[in-house]
């Protein structure tokens, strides 16, 4: 569900907005401080339908007409997952501060990997056996989920952990057989 939002600027008579009009101020946070340069809001409701693009700072204002209740969403070039769309209830002469905080990993899904060669390796004694699994754009610092199918999951055959690295995802087993794994989620935190 969105957010409601309604003129919560701590003193918006610094601001000269005319009658019949409310003052937009449309901001994007990212946790790292990066890819706000650019991202693009999309301010709609019946009958109006605009952008405006945000500068370095991650902030843009927009006068739109006063009576209506906007729904404001955000597009952006980082691998971010997008905040809510947000509602503002537009009163004239009012200024909205809408903020939006993609503080959110990135999530790449990749489906049906095939697993087929398989190392010998000691990191898991009961798991004698590590596969890696080529995906374009693994840093060693992303998290991965390996979402195996119920036959494989429940065979105790494969390790319940698994590990990025540059260039891929090692999975461990405790056989030596190809496989095709349905889901591997790669998270991205940096």
């Amino acid at each position: 569900m969105a957010g409601v939002v309604s003129g919560f600027l701590v003193n918006p008579d610094t601001y000269n907005v005319p009658p019949n009009n409310t003052l937009l101020i449309l901001q994007v946070t990212t946790w790292d401080r990066q890819n706000m340069n650019g991202a693009v809001f999309t301010i709609s409701a019946t009958g109006y339908n605009e952008t405006a693009t945000a500068g370095a700072d991650g902030r843009v204002t927009k006068l739109v007409p006063s009576g209506a209740s906007y729904v404001v969403s955000i597009t952006h070039q980082g691998e971010y997952l997008n905040d809510e769309d947000q509602v503002v209830i537009a009163n004239s002469e009012e200024v909205a501060w809408v903020n939006f905080v993609l503080n959110q990993p990135a999530i790449e899904v990749h489906t049906n990997l095939s697993a087929s060669t398989w190392a010998s390796d000691n990191t898991y004694p009961d798991y004698p056996y590590r596969c890696a699994l080529a995906i374009a754009g693994v840093k060693a610092t992303d998290v991965p989920e390996v979402v195996f199918d119920v036959e494989q999951a429940t065979s105790g055959d494969y390790a319940p952990v698994s590990a990025c690295y540059a260039g891929g995802v090692y999975i461990y087993s405790a056989v030596n057989d190809s496989i095709t794994i349905p889901t591997v989620l790669i998270k991205r935190y940096t």
